[in-house]
């Protein structure tokens, strides 16, 4: 059965893999999309900041590999699929 902490750091693995999409999608695409770095970040910027959510999001799947269930990708999942709905929501305004 999942900890709290392991429910906690899968719904952060999709936040980030989630988020990765978007950026990474825009990076290679050579469209312009806010970062961190500024509401304006290059396609590079956004390549690399997708690059980096996929590493997060990775790196915190593979340490917590041995809590990988059927409830850990559940939360995983849904709380990806939420902040999909929520950007989705968002950009389409």
């Amino acid at each position: 059965m999942a900890t709290p902490v392991e429910l906690v750091v899968f719904a952060v693995v999709g936040l980030f893999g989630t988020n990765a999409v978007p950026h990474f999608v825009k990076g290679i695409t050579g469209e312009r999309h806010m970062t961190p770095l500024g509401p304006e970040s290059s396609a590079v910027a956004n390549a690399v900041w997708g690059s980096i959510n996929v590493l997060v999001a990775g790196s915190l799947a593979w340490v917590y590999r041995d809590a990988v269930e059927p409830a850990t990708l559940a939360v995983a999942f849904v709380t990806g699929t939420a902040m999909a709905v929520g950007l989705a929501s968002y950009w389409g305004e």
